[in-house]
């Protein structure tokens, strides 16, 4: 009798624990997701040579992880990203080798107070301004030189914290604050506001971000450190010197008639050099893209680039040109290329499109032909 009361009560018990799992289980959710992208990409002048190779992520770069969510009730969620990237070319990790190097953070979102996320992220040049830009639309690698602003992504920024409001009449407000990791408070942190508006066709987006010291040899710890500059003729002085400060602001907007979308998209950027000397930077874009059919997307933009050293006077411009178009054989997968063509001009000496080496002269032209795929 009593162990078959004990047995009973066993069941019992375990039928409980299954109940309350699967409850628990309905109130998760956990997503595995990537993308692939690969091609092949010829460009007339790289240090005066011509070149044909295979590219890693021309349209958005490799990538997978996991994105989850927890309903806690009464309006609040849990929520967490573990993001990855990868090389097609040749399997290795991105990022410097990080293992969630695009981004890895965890945080809590409220239905009535907006969310609040820690961790490695992305910085708000990104967040606010990205789809304000051809090359996340249709143009691959044609993001302005360098990618001063950051609206391309180069960096992410480490120790961060970020909150967005929730959408009031379509506005969103958000801040970001990067910590140093070290006592001193400038050293390597990061900040930003931004705004966002969305009705209807209609998208606004402007932010004000300052990045102090990155890349410090004395604080790898902080906010940008490794992947900061890559590709960027910036981020060193005319004389060698790196950065001390990091001011970028930027403003955008986009409108779809139908078939038809156009984006304006102007950055500022000021970069104060350890030697004390200065460079402000200005990228101002117009493109437009059109759906010939709904798989078919063509796209044109154009890019002025201009900017000015002090105290030495020298001002280099920059014009460029992206052309492409994206054909989308299902939802999840799609063929593209893209023709970039670049030209230096004013104090400017060389062109570089973002991931080449600058030419010998001062213009440079490249195409990529590549395939993405989602899941």
């Amino acid at each position: 009798m009593f162990f078959a009361v004990m047995k009973r009560s066993v069941i019992a018990a375990a039928a409980a624990s299954l109940a309350c799992a699967s409850a628990h289980a309905e109130n998760s959710n956990v997503t595995l997701y990537g993308l692939l992208s690969t091609g092949v990409a010829y460009t007339n002048n790289q240090g005066g040579s011509s070149s044909v190779k295979a590219v890693n992520g021309p349209m958005q770069t490799p990538r997978w992880g996991l994105r989850g969510v927890e309903d806690l009730g009464d309006g609040l969620s849990t929520v967490f990203v573990m993001e990855s990237g990868f090389s097609m070319t040749n399997g290795t990790a991105s990022q410097n080798g990080r293992m969630f190097g695009r981004q890895v953070y965890v945080g809590l979102q409220s239905n009535d107070y907006g969310t609040i996320t820690l961790g490695r992220q992305y910085d708000l040049a990104n967040a606010v301004l990205w789809s304000y830009e051809s090359a996340t639309q249709f143009a691959a690698y044609g993001t302005h030189i360098g990618d001063s602003d950051n609206v391309f992504n180069t960096f992410r920024v480490n120790n961060t914290v970020i909150y967005k409001s929730p959408v009031y009449d379509g506005l969103q407000v958000s801040g970001m604050y990067s910590l140093g990791g070290q006592t001193q408070s400038q050293s390597n942190n990061a900040y930003a506001l931004g705004l966002n508006y969305q009705r209807g066709g209609l998208s606004l987006g402007t932010m004000y971000e300052v990045v102090n010291t990155p890349n410090s040899p004395t604080n790898q710890d902080g906010a940008v450190v490794a992947d900061y500059g890559f590709s960027s003729p910036f981020v060193k002085s005319p004389g060698g010197a790196g950065v001390d400060r990091q001011r970028i602001f930027g403003a955008g907007g986009a409108y779809k008639f139908g078939a038809l979308g156009v984006s304006l998209l102007y950055t500022h950027v000021r970069f104060d050099y350890l030697d004390r000397t200065r460079l402000g930077l200005n990228n101002a874009e117009v493109s437009t893209t059109y759906n010939l059919s709904p798989r078919l997307l063509v796209g044109l933009a154009y890019i002025y680039t201009w900017g000015a050293y002090k105290p030495s006077e020298t001002r280099p411009k920059w014009h460029q040109i992206n052309i492409g178009a994206d054909y989308f054989l299902s939802k999840r997968t799609d063929l593209y290329v893209t023709g970039i063509y670049q030209r230096a001009a004013g104090d400017a000496q060389f062109a570089q499109i973002y991931t080449l080496l600058p030419s010998s002269g001062r213009s440079q032209v490249s195409t990529v032909v590549g395939m993405r795929h989602r899941f």
